[in-house]
């Protein structure tokens, strides 16, 4: 009985600190006028979302469960709960920093709106805040639904309020499973919340050897959550683990005593423990990864049936030290080592694991989705050793690391050149036995066996990869079951299969120079540059030849002219013609693994996934479409109308401006497409000025099934992932004068496509830039029957593909320019476009001093649009 009492009285005592501190939050007390007022605070009012969440709540509807992953993966993820004093959380933003760790900050809402000041701080530190409820309450499964949407609403509200985000990540103290919180806080719009079993404080450890020691012992996918205020409740420090106990000295829940306090070798300050947790880290090379990171790793793991960050980025010295040494401790000479790696190969039965994949394909990998800067070179062939010791010295110049695919005759019989290639701190991958086409011909059983049997050849001597690339390339349905298979397999369930995006030592390439290849393969009217996760194969032993400097040469010319830096076209005006010219790129050639380990995040590019089964526009009546003709066109001044009436006419917008309530805007666009020299370059001036735009594209040349050599999806996720709209300008830039039913379909391919490949990004508008900007009423109702909220052009149009400096770009733009209206530019992307990006930064300082008179606001099309 006296339990129940007991229960009552802590349940009540919650709900009411719950009411005081929505009160504190919400309200405040003016006494101003001899008596007591109680006054609404409309900043941190959540009255409509608390009761928007409790109509929507709905027990079977609950938040997703973080927690620790499974992984083979050297990863970690920390957090932070509550927050202290201004100088305190500086220290601690200040030393994430310096061991460039990312992490998320569970901050109370009282907490954060007494000084919200140390949130923006936490926030423009690259960090991520989470809802740590009101008031860091224990037992939250005690409250009842209201309570709980009331608390998780209002923090929602505070904080959204001071860093103009959603709050996707809550974490409380309650018991996890329990449904009424789950629902609770999904109602709330919390997406996730979080728990784990690993708690750290101030009192956690007396040095940095304890730690260390600490860090060492966790096991990968651990979150770790680091208290900033107080000592470990019961709750936390009753969580069933091993690897806390021995690293906490005193337990929580017992009394500091005076001397406790004064013995300054036992207490530690929590930037103390802080510094020592982030110095472990690092030194044990683990990889420290966003909460937020943690679904995406694990969808991404469901859905490719691979390991994830598999190892982590190793350090390439570290790694190769290891690999010499266990080369160096196997026995080369004993062929009876070959033969006892058969008996075991012998022993699996791959038959019933082919069974039990069930028809599962590997996907091939040609080039990787990704939106990391990098891309890798490949190699097979080692038979030519002056051809690897000038490949090796080339690689060398530039800092670039590649991967060599190595059969088992060549562990066999040229294990120093191996030992010469990992000492360099390059990657060795499996490149299986039978290296012609007869794989081809080989039984899916076989080539497991072939599969396996290098795979284990390379571990014995300390080498590890999760690549397998067959002779050439070669691949059919039975090769990607092989891969599919051998996933099932303990220690190979990260294994891929490799291919390459281009190939550039072919047979019509006999007795030429590395200049005359790069000539014709690489012709600069298709490619500008290489782009992001490309894999270009090399082979090392063809008699094609008689130089053995040609591929050396090749690499070094095509990493200086193609990666270093790229190609563009600069417009002649008196010749009224095109000539190159270079702009920096700067990307960097990886290992394959550097890649392949290595996803996309909030705060992270990396590998993502092409969508499939996205969500087409909707379609939308002809009657409808005339309609927003009225409505939703934005026209220009210039634009020919002749194919409307006249009363049409008058309907028709042609300022090209946006209504933005008196405020002066700029929207800046970019039409068409271009490679990544000039899109990086656009990318880095926005960045630069954080300001956010516009890009219309022509939607081909990100279409994986487009059949073109020079597709680039992964140039538009980069765009998507710095924030920019995106829309479209035509599958192929058909002008709307194009038959209807072909433009229509064109239309909405041009929008599926390219939400393939950014449709879970919040990027993808429903808007549409007429190429050239030329207009036809039934090709403008097409765009708009085709499910196009918008069709845009714009009041003032550069030509800056036609510029010959960016002052001209800047002359075109300034005149045009209306106060109290969104003024809309339109410039270009295309490679063409050598000084858009020059003018655009001239333009953005300009504004920024004030130099027009006034300081336009910059902003995305979507920013007013979509009010």
């Amino acid at each position: 009985m006296r339990k129940k009492y007991l229960s009552i009285i802590i349940g009540a005592l919650i709900i009411s600190i719950s009411i005081g501190a929505y009160t504190y939050v919400n309200y405040k007390i003016d006494h101003s006028k001899g008596m007591t007022n109680i006054i609404k605070k409309n900043r941190y009012d959540a009255s409509k979302e608390v009761n928007e969440a409790l109509k929507s709540f709905d027990i079977t509807k609950k938040s997703e469960v973080i927690t620790n992953i499974d992984t083979q993966s050297n990863i970690v993820s920390l957090s932070f709960e509550g927050i202290k004093n201004k100088d305190t959380m500086e220290k601690v933003v200040d030393l994430l920093d310096k061991y460039n760790i990312k992490a998320t900050f569970f901050i109370p809402g009282i907490k954060a709106a007494e000084d919200s000041s140390i949130v923006k701080m936490i926030k423009e530190g690259g960090h991520d805040i989470g809802n740590g409820t009101l008031s860091g309450n224990n037992n939250m499964e005690n409250l009842s639904k209201e309570d709980l949407i009331l608390d998780f609403s209002t923090t929602n509200k505070i904080l959204k309020s001071i860093t103009d985000k959603e709050v996707e990540l809550l974490k409380c103290n309650s018991i996890m499973n329990n449904e009424n919180v789950l629902a609770s806080a999904f109602a709330s719009g919390n997406k996730y919340v979080v728990s784990t079993d690993h708690y750290l404080s101030y009192q956690s450890f007396k040095n940095y050897e304890q730690a260390y020691g600490y860090i060492k012992n966790l096991s990968n996918g651990t979150i770790v959550s680091i208290k900033l205020d107080g000592v470990l409740n019961d709750f936390e420090y009753n969580k069933e683990i091993v690897e806390e106990k021995p690293a906490i000295d005193k337990q929580a829940g017992i009394k500091e005593n005076k001397e406790d306090k004064e013995d300054k070798e036992d207490e530690r300050t929590i930037t103390e423990i802080v510094e020592w947790v982030l110095k472990a880290i690092k030194e044990q090379e683990k990889v420290a990864v966003k909460l937020k990171e943690f679904p995406s790793i694990r969808k991404y793991n469901e859905l490719n049936n691979i390991g994830i960050y598999n190892d982590g980025p190793l350090n390439n010295d570290k790694l190769s030290g290891t690999i010499i040494e266990n080369m160096n401790n196997s026995n080369d000479s004993s062929s009876g080592k070959y033969e006892d790696n058969k008996n075991n190969v012998d022993k699996i039965d791959f038959k019933e694991l082919i069974d039990k994949n069930n028809g599962m394909l590997s996907t091939i990998v040609s080039r990787f989705y990704t939106t990391q800067e990098a891309l890798s070179y490949t190699f097979r062939g080692l038979s030519n050793e002056n051809v690897l010791d000038n490949v090796l010295a080339s690689l060398d110049k530039y800092n670039a690391k590649g991967t060599f695919f190595v059969t088992k005759n060549e562990i066999i019989n040229y294990p120093d050149r191996i030992k010469k290639i990992v000492g360099a701190g390059h990657e060795i991958g499996n490149g299986g036995i039978t290296v012609s086409s007869d794989l081809l011909n080989k039984t899916n059983e076989e080539i497991c066996k072939e599969i396996y049997e290098v795979d284990k050849l390379l571990k014995e001597k300390g080498i590890y990869t999760n690549s397998y690339m067959s002779g050439y390339g070669y691949s059919n349905s039975k090769v990607q079951e092989a891969i599919s298979t051998i996933n099932k397999i303990k220690g190979l369930e990260n294994y891929e299969l490799i291919t390459y995006t281009k190939a550039p030592i072919i047979s019509k390439y006999k007795d030429m120079n590395a200049d005359q290849i790069i000539k014709d393969y690489f012709n600069v009217n298709s490619y500008v540059s290489l782009s992001k996760g490309e894999i270009v194969y090399f082979r090392l032993d063809s008699d094609l030849f008689k130089d053995n400097t040609v591929i050396s040469n090749l690499i070094e010319i095509l990493t200086e002219n193609y990666v270093k830096n790229g190609y563009v076209h600069k417009y002649n005006k008196e010749l009224q013609t095109y000539y190159l010219s270079t702009k920096p790129l700067n990307y960097s050639i990886v290992p394959l693994k550097d890649i392949q380990s290595n996803f996309e995040s909030q705060s992270n590019f990396g590998r993502y996934n092409i969508l499939t089964n996205i969500k087409s526009m909707e379609m939308k009546s002809y009657d409808e479409a005339l309609k927003m003709i009225k409505t939703n066109y934005i026209g220009n001044e210039d634009v020919n109308l002749e194919d409307f009436s006249d009363d049409e006419k008058l309907n028709i917008d042609k300022t090209g401006t946006i209504d933005t309530n008196g405020e002066s805007v700029i929207f800046f666009t970019f039409d068409d497409w271009g490679g990544d020299p000039i899109v990086n370059e656009i990318l880095n001036v926005l960045n630069k000025h954080n300001v956010k735009a516009g890009f219309f594209t022509i939607s081909k040349y990100v279409d994986i099934n487009s059949g073109i050599s020079n597709i680039n999806p992964n140039l538009l996720r980069t765009i998507a992932l710095n924030g920019h709209d995106i829309g479209s300008h035509n599958y192929n830039h058909e002008l709307l004068d194009t038959n209807k039913a072909e433009l229509e379909k064109s239309l909405i391919k041009s929008y599926d496509v390219m939400s393939n490949v950014i449709g879970d990004l919040d990027s993808l508008r429903q808007y549409f830039r007429p190429p050239t900007l030329l207009l036809k009423k039934e090709g403008l109702a097409a765009v708009f029957e085709s499910g196009y909220k918008y069709t845009i052009s714009g009041n003032i149009s550069t030509h800056d593909y036609e510029s010959t400096s960016s002052q001209e770009i800047l002359d075109a733009i300034e005149p045009g320019l209306v106060e109290g209206r969104g003024n809309i530019i339109v410039m270009h992307m295309n490679n063409q476009s050598y000084y858009t990006a020059e003018a655009l930064d001239k333009f953005l300082t300009n504004n920024e001093n004030g130099v027009y008179g006034r300081k336009y606001k910059i902003a995305k099309l979507s920013d007013y649009l979509e009010q």
